[in-house]
């Protein structure tokens, strides 16, 4: 199987971010997810630009900065400058999604569209060819550590009809309860990146990183 793992920094250990950023390198074909909440568009708070920049001096992976936040298009701009290659707003906070994903790539960025576990693809469908990753939640943003919801296979798997059948090039990512058996799940459906928390960064690494092997071989 192919595929790309993006641990979701979120669930790392912040007293030892040099470390849990050298377990991402030592994964195949990875890159960095970095959830970005402000405590209105979901409950909870995360992290901001100054923490990015300062990641980004550890390491040149692929950074996706997925903005869990109201008026996104406020923080493109900084993000870029902070290190992003990707920035993934979410379609529920975006009333006129075109200009902002041509805001971002006039910024250089690869523009990603994210939607909730209860947001219906067809608000999305007709920008598939504008984008580069089209990011289905799992899982309700803003809390780690929650079950894989399975309505979200059906998703991936349309998704993969409308990318073949109209021979687009965005990605299927997954964010939300990812781990080595519902991860096969979602890449069998048409996933092409994993966002990983919890199963990565609380594990012993050396059992998550046999299991990506184990994947990768099938």
């Amino acid at each position: 199987m192919k595929f790309t793992i993006a641990p979701s920094i979120l669930a790392a250990d912040f007293a030892c971010l040099t470390k849990e950023i050298e377990k991402i390198h030592k994964i195949p074909d990875s890159q960095v997810h970095l959830d970005i909440m402000d405590g209105h568009f979901v409950p909870n708070i995360s992290i901001g630009p100054c923490v990015v920049k300062n990641l980004r001096r550890m390491t040149d992976l692929p950074f996706d900065v997925h903005l869990m936040i109201d008026n996104p298009e406020n923080f493109f701009s900084q993000f870029k400058d902070a290190g992003a290659n990707y920035i993934t707003f979410h379609i529920e906070q975006a009333h006129e999604p075109l200009p902002l994903i041509n805001k971002l790539k006039k910024l250089g960025i690869k523009p990603g569209i994210a939607i909730k576990p209860s947001t219906s693809l067809d608000k999305v469908e007709y920008l598939l060819p504008q984008i580069d990753v089209l990011l289905v939640m799992s899982v309700e943003p803003g809390f780690s550590g929650q079950k894989f919801i399975n309505s979200s296979l059906k998703k991936i798997e349309r998704l993969r009809e409308i990318k073949e059948s109209k021979k687009l090039n965005f990605q299927i990512s997954v964010d939300g309860g990812i781990n080595d058996k519902t991860g096969e799940t979602a890449i069998k459906a048409g996933a092409d990146i994993l966002v990983m928390g919890n199963y990565f960064f609380k594990n012993p690494f050396e059992l998550v990183q046999s299991e990506i092997e184990k994947l990768r071989k099938k």
